[in-house]
C-alpha cells in the first residue's frame, strides 16, 4: 500500500547571538554620538530579535543636604527617550538606509497607544520604563501614573525601615536596558543580508540632559497634587491631632493614611529633601528651606494607627491662612529641593553600548547559490518600512496656519502629525512643571501639567484640522476637536482618524488613553494589507485652527512622521534605495 504522507527535506536554519560593541567610546554624555557598526561576516541577520544594550547612569547636580531628590527617566519610554535619532547606512556610511529624526517622539507615540498592561510590563523588565505599582496608588481618586511607582522602581531602590542618611548619587542605581530599536530596519521580520551590504552601519545621538529627567508625580506641586502626602497632624493623635495653626510653625509633622502612605517603603521623599506644604486647591503654599532629617513609622498608644513621621532641620510656618490638619483645611506635602536652586542640571552616562545580533544560519548551498546568482545579473529586493519626519515650526500667534509638507515617498501608507511643545524649558522648568503644558484640571488631580514637554504632542485649543492633498479635501469635512482642547471628552471622528492611521503606520491601537497627555492627527493614506499612496507631486497641506475662545498658549514644533515602505535594491557592485 502506498504511503500517502511524504516527509519532505526541510531546510535546516539556526539562530546565534553575537554582541558587536560600539566604536567610538566606552561612556558617553548627553548630546553624544554612538557609533555601532555589524560586520559583513554576520552574512544574515535577524534585525527584528537584535537587541541594543546599554547601561546609564544618572546624577543630580548636587549632593548637598536640602538639594536633593529621587529622579529618573521618562516613566513610559524608559531608556529610549535618551536617543534624539538613528541612521542606518549600508557599509561604512556608503548608502543612507533610513534617518529617523525625533526618535524619542515616534517612540512615545507609539508606547502611548501601542499599550496593554503585558507590553508596559515587559517595558519595565528591558527598558528602563516604570510602571504603575499599586503600592503607590492614590486613594483620593486621582488618575493613575507611571511615574509615581517609589515601591519597585529601578533607579532608585526601595526605602525601608528608619531613615536618617541623606539621599545621595550613590542611591540612584545604574539601569541596564535591552532595547528594541523603533526603526523599520529592526522591527522587519526579514532576514537582512548583510554580506550584500558590506555590513551596516548605525549611528545614534543622544538626547539633550534637561528634556530626559522627572520626579515622582507624588511629589510634584503641579502634578496630581492630591497624590501627594497628606498632612495629618504634628503630633499623630487619632483622638486629638494637634494641627498646624495659622502663623504656627513646625518641624514635625504626621502624614495621614491616604495615598497608601503606610510605610517608609512607600512614602515618596528622601532624607536630605527640601518639602514645602501647599493647600488642597493648589492655591498657595509655605515658602520653606527645611529638608527631611529623619523619616519613620510611628505607632503606639499615643499615636494609634501607625503613621509616618519626618523631622525636618528647621521649622515650617504656616503662613497660608487656615489651620491645616486633620479636621482642618487639607494641605499635601511637596517638595522644594529642584524650585529653591537658581539652577538644577542632572546628568546622565551611557556605557557599555552594544549591538547584540541575531546572526541566521543557511544551509551550505544557500549562500553559494544566491552569491552565484547575483554574479550573473541577479537582483535582491529587500522592502522594508521607514518613517520620515517633516518638521514644521508654528508659533502661537499663527491662528490659521496652513502646514505644506513636500512628501517624495513613492509608497506612503500613513502620516501622524505630532505638535510638540516648542518651548524651550531649563532642567529645573521641566522637572518643576509649574509653567509647562496643562494637560488637564480634573478635580481629583486639581491641576495636571505635562512632565514631557518636547517629547509628546498637544492639544493646545485646537478646534478642527483637514488634510488637502492631489487637490482634494481629506476627510470631507473638518474633524472637530474642540472637546478635547475643552479637556471635557473626546471627539469620535478624530478616533475614527487617529486608528486608521496608527494601524497603517505598523502602530498597533490598543489603547486611547493617552488622546489628552500625547496628541496627534493622522490620516490613513492608503487602507487594506500592503496598500500605499504615491505621495510624489502631490501638494500635501494641513490646515489647523485655533479659533475657539483661547488662543493656544504654546509654540508648537510639529513633527510630521510620514509611514512608506522603501526597498534596498542591490545589484552587483552596486547597491540603491528606493523611497
Amino acid at each position: 500500500m502506498s504511503s500517502f504522507f511524504v516527509s519532505s527535506d526541510k531546510v535546516k536554519t539556526g539562530q546565534t547571538f553575537v554582541s558587536v560593541p560600539s566604536e567610538n567610546g566606552l561612556d558617553y554624555r548627553p548630546g553624544g554620538r554612538i557609533d555601532l557598526y555589524i560586520p559583513p561576516t554576520s552574512k544574515f541577520i535577524d534585525l527584528s530579535q537584535s537587541k541594543l544594550k546599554m547601561n546609564v547612569s544618572i546624577a543630580m547636580p548636587s549632593e548637598t543636604a536640602g538639594e536633593v531628590c529621587r529622579l529618573q527617566l521618562d516613566a513610559e519610554t524608559g531608556l529610549h527617550s535618551l536617543i534624539r535619532s538613528v541612521r542606518v547606512f549600508t557599509g561604512r556610511k556608503t548608502a543612507l538606509l533610513e534617518e529617523i529624526e525625533g526618535y524619542d517622539v515616534l517612540t512615545a507615540l507609539r508606547f502611548d497607544y501601542e499599550k496593554n498592561h503585558n507590553l508596559v510590563n515587559k517595558r519595565v523588565l528591558t527598558d528602563g520604563a516604570t510602571g504603575y505599582d499599586p503600592a503607590c496608588r492614590g486613594t483620593v481618586g486621582t488618575t493613575k501614573t507611571d511615574c509615581a511607582n517609589c515601591f519597585s522602581n529601578p533607579y532608585f531602590p526601595k526605602a525601608s525601615g528608619t531613615q536618617t542618611t541623606d539621599f545621595a548619587n550613590s542611591n540612584l542605581q545604574v539601569v541596564s536596558g535591552e532595547l528594541e530599536l523603533n526603526t523599520g530596519l529592526f522591527r522587519n521580520e526579514a532576514v537582512f543580508p548583510a554580506l550584500l551590504t558590506d555590513g551596516l552601519f548605525i549611528e545614534i545621538l543622544l538626547q539633550d540632559a534637561k528634556r530626559v529627567f522627572r520626579r515622582l508625580d507624588s511629589t510634584v506641586k503641579d502634578r496630581r497634587l492630591r497624590l501627594n502626602p497628606l498632612i495629618h497632624s504634628t503630633n499623630g493623635s487619632d483622638n486629638g491631632p494637634t494641627v498646624l495653626a495659622d502663623a504656627g510653625s513646625s518641624n514635625v509633622f504626621f502624614l495621614a493614611r491616604d495615598n497608601n502612605q503606610t510605610s517608609v517603603d512607600t512614602f515618596p521623599f528622601v532624607v536630605g529633601e527640601s518639602v514645602a506644604i501647599v493647600l488642597s486647591d493648589n492655591s498657595s503654599f509655605t515658602v520653606s528651606t527645611a529638608h527631611i532629617t529623619k523619616i519613620e513609622q510611628v505607632s503606639g498608644v499615643t499615636v494609634g494607627t501607625s503613621k509616618t513621621k519626618i523631622t525636618l532641620n528647621g521649622n515650617i510656618t504656616n503662613n497660608l491662612g487656615e489651620d491645616i490638619g486633620s479636621g482642618e483645611t487639607a494641605a499635601y506635602l511637596i517638595s522644594q529641593s529642584v524650585e529653591k536652586k537658581a539652577t538644577f542640571d542632572p546628568t546622565y552616562t551611557v556605557s557599555d553600548v552594544q549591538m547584540v545580533v541575531a546572526q541566521i544560519s543557511v544551509p551550505d548551498g544557500y549562500e553559494n547559490s544566491m552569491m552565484q546568482m547575483m554574479k550573473e545579473g541577479g537582483t535582491m529586493n529587500y522592502d522594508y518600512r521607514s518613517y520620515t519626519n517633516y518638521r514644521y515650526s508654528q508659533v502661537s500667534s499663527d491662528l490659521v496656519a496652513n502646514i505644506r509638507l513636500p512628501l517624495i515617498e513613492s509608497r506612503a501608507s500613513s502620516i501622524l502629525c505630532v505638535p510638540t511643545d516648542a518651548t524651550v524649558y531649563s532642567a529645573k522648568q521641566s522637572l518643576s512643571c509649574s509653567a509647562t503644558y496643562l494637560v488637564d484640571e480634573d478635580p481629583d488631580d486639581v491641576v495636571n501639567r505635562s512632565n514631557r514637554s518636547g517629547l509628546v504632542g498637544v492639544v493646545d485649543e485646537l478646534q478642527n484640522y483637514q488634510l488637502i492633498y492631489d487637490g482634494k479635501i481629506n476627510p470631507s469635512r473638518k474633524v472637530d476637536v474642540s472637546k478635547i482642547s475643552n479637556r471635557t471628552s473626546i471627539s469620535q471622528q478624530w478616533c475614527i482618524e487617529a486608528e486608521k492611521a496608527l494601524a497603517m503606520a505598523d502602530i498597533e491601537p490598543l489603547s486611547f488613553r493617552a488622546f489628552r497627555d500625547n496628541f496627534f492627527i493622522g490620516r490613513a493614506l492608503a487602507l487594506g494589507q500592503n496598500a500605499v499612496y504615491d505621495a510624489r507631486g502631490k501638494d500635501f497641506n494641513l490646515q489647523v485652527e485655533y479659533t475657539g475662545a483661547t488662543a493656544p498658549s504654546k509654540n508648537h514644533l510639529w513633527m510630521n512622521f510620514v509611514a512608506h515602505i522603501r526597498r534596498l535594491v542591490i545589484r552587483q557592485g552596486s547597491m540603491e534605495v528606493q523611497v
